[in-house]
């Protein structure tokens, strides 16, 4: 965490004790892959946060059919700390939506996500069986 400065009057800085920014990961992320290409990983930047704001992410699944669209957003929010939560909005078949968030500022980088696989892995197609004879 970087402290934050308090700019003097004669042009020079001073940091302010005891308030800190927090260093966060921060990028989007907007792909539309195939269940086959799940779970996914990814790498973002970082930023510096503004004192007082917290690291947030969140990610949503939209799967239909075969294909799946990953959202991906990170940065620095003034929301409130959230626990992880994963939500899924809607089952299958067909179509399946799950979305995970998370605010956090007890530690710079908090918002460290970077995959699906604890979010959402496809389910294994089941083929048609033939009956033996």
């Amino acid at each position: 965490m970087s402290p934050p400065l308090l700019l003097c009057g004669d042009g020079f800085a001073l940091p302010i004790p005891g308030v800190q920014a927090l260093e966060c990961k921060s990028g989007t992320i907007e792909a539309i892959k195939q269940a086959s290409d799940f779970p996914q990983h990814w790498t973002t930047g970082w930023k510096s946060c503004e004192t007082g704001e917290g690291c947030q992410e969140t990610v949503m699944i939209i799967k239909n059919g075969p294909q799946v669209t990953l959202i991906l957003t990170k940065g620095c929010t003034m929301a409130k700390d959230q626990e992880a939560r994963v939500t899924q909005h809607r089952a299958g078949p067909g179509l399946s939506i799950i979305s995970y968030t998370h605010v956090c500022r007890h530690r710079d980088f908090c918002n460290d996500l970077s995959t699906t696989a604890s979010i959402w892995a496809p389910t294994p197609a089941t083929g048609a069986r033939g009956r033996g004879c």
